[in-house]
């Protein structure tokens, strides 16, 4: 029996088919057989559609900035500085880093802080010993001052505590800047009188 070609429609539309899906029509020219042959050439263009990329996206390598030192923005041949709040020295040869190294700096106290400010070394002198004001006496291997004869740079073996450690602050220097001794061995080896010598609070 063929059903009016309203009822088919109205049935289409209630079932909620897509206006892309292959139909067809009683009593429009079209049949099953037209409709069958519609229906392979849909599924023959579906399958000849490509197919994304299977290939992982390409990660961006990522090249981390060396981190700034002190000597980052240096011009002299040759450049000491040292940081006592970090406690801690620098020895640069323009904007590279030839050696760096954690120092003991003054006591805090009137007459004990390492003075900041911009100095020269002024030699180096070996196996000397220092004297205080006090009358205490120390021997040491390497005396480099840079504001003789009150300061300057020098190993200190009866040093209990470790280089850069904030005990600097009760147990620290009378003023001078204490050195591990293969660093300051080092510094005697590399320094020149006249060598600029910075020396910052931060």
């Amino acid at each position: 029996m063929r059903l009016p070609i309203a009822l088919v429609a109205a049935a289409l539309t209630l079932a909620g088919c897509s206006a892309s899906a292959p139909t067809w029509t009683a009593g429009l020219g079209s049949s099953p057989a037209s409709t069958a042959s519609a229906r392979a050439a849909t599924t023959s263009s579906v399958a000849a559609a490509p197919t994304p990329s299977s290939s992982a996206p390409v990660t961006p390598t990522i090249v981390a900035r060396p981190r700034p030192t002190p000597c980052t923005s240096n011009t002299h041949r040759r450049w000491v500085f040292v940081s006592l709040r970090r406690q801690h020295l620098w020895m640069c040869a323009r904007t590279r880093v030839v050696r760096d190294t954690p120092i003991t700096s003054g006591m805090i106290g009137q007459y004990t802080e390492t003075p900041t400010g911009t100095y020269v070394i002024q030699g180096v002198t070996r196996n000397t010993s220092l004297t205080l004001l006090s009358g205490e006496s120390y021997a040491v291997d390497y005396w480099i001052p840079f504001d003789g004869p009150l300061f300057g740079f020098h190993d200190s073996s009866w040093q209990k505590f470790p280089y850069g450690s904030s005990k600097y602050h009760t147990d620290g220097s009378h003023g001078c800047v204490h050195m591990p001794l293969a660093a300051i061995r080092f510094m005697a080896g590399w320094a020149q009188v006249g060598t600029p010598v910075t020396i910052r609070a931060r």
